[in-house]
């Protein structure tokens, strides 16, 4: 996330109209260019968006064991956050990370993840983070 301007991420965020946004990174800062952690909150607040900050290790694993333990603590971590179904209120989730590899260390643990017979998790990342290269 350090590499999008604050107005791209006001944009994407005010475009989205999700009703949940999840702050999955260990330091939930908000100093991006153009951007304040108070301007984000009001905008929040603004979009009826309500925000938790739940920190999840999405580092990429290292060998078999380490996805396999990553998978249940990602998988607990958002039932926790988000409920055992996947859905608040039915209403998708933005989830804020700070590298791609992130994204696909997520959808990685939440892929097969099935409720009321359909796949609950669909990851998907935003374009703004793939445009701006924001990688590993």
């Amino acid at each position: 996330m350090a590499d999008i301007h604050g107005v791209t991420f006001t944009r994407a965020v005010s475009m989205s109209r999700h009703a949940l946004v999840v702050d999955a990174r260990l330091y939930p800062y908000f100093d991006l260019p153009g951007l304040s952690r108070l301007s984000v909150f009001r905008l929040f607040e603004d979009l009826s968006c309500l925000y938790m900050h739940a920190p999840v290790d999405l580092r990429p694993p290292r060998d078999q064991s380490a996805r396999w333990h990553r998978r249940q603590s990602v998988r607990e971590a958002m039932a926790r956050v988000v409920g055992q179904d996947g859905a608040h209120g039915r209403a998708s989730t933005i989830v804020l990370v700070n590298r791609i590899t992130e994204v696909d260390v997520l959808d990685e643990a939440l892929r097969g993840v099935v409720g009321d017979g359909e796949h609950i998790w669909n990851v998907q990342p935003h374009d703004a983070l793939v445009l701006t290269g924001n990688g590993g």
